[in-house]
């Protein structure tokens, strides 16, 4: 089945700058297997290192190649700035509970190495996220 995003999506994300609610990209058992892949990948990790360094590992795990690189993913990206793009990174971004991290107000293409800024971030919850457990926040038209 191909995804694709509605001419009124597209206008509300060049409004806004980004899209919620877009229909799933996994089942519910997709992504309880997908989370014990996680437990797995991150017993890679050397002492020290947290979920954030894994970044661009897609480039050696079959596993993350097939989640960056799934149809309905690309077919949603492809949507917002056309076919003619490449993925050029990856991380996890956990943020565990009762944890004081914190991560401020920003905006992502700040910290991204390229210009013009035509990219887009696809972020991929693993679990549930609510306002209770501390779901990211998202200012619309600060893009």
């Amino acid at each position: 089945m191909k995804y694709s995003l509605s001419i009124p999506q597209i206008a509300l994300y060049h409004q806004n700058g980004y899209l919620v609610d877009l229909p799933p990209i996994y089942s519910a058992a997709e992504m309880i297997e997908h989370n014990r892949h996680l437990k797995e990948i991150m017993k890679l990790l050397k002492p020290g290192e947290t979920a954030k360094d894994i970044r661009e590992w897609h480039e050696t795990s079959r596993w993350l190649y097939e989640i960056v690189m799934n149809p309905k993913i690309l077919d949603l990206v492809e949507g917002i700035i056309g076919k003619d793009f490449y993925i050029w990174g990856s991380n996890f971004f956990i943020k565990e509970p009762r944890t004081s991290d914190v991560v401020g107000w920003h905006q992502d293409a700040y910290y991204w190495p390229m210009a013009p800024h035509n990219s887009v971030t696809v972020w991929l919850a693993f679990t549930d996220v609510s306002p209770e457990n501390g779901a990211m926040q998202i200012v619309p038209e600060s893009h």
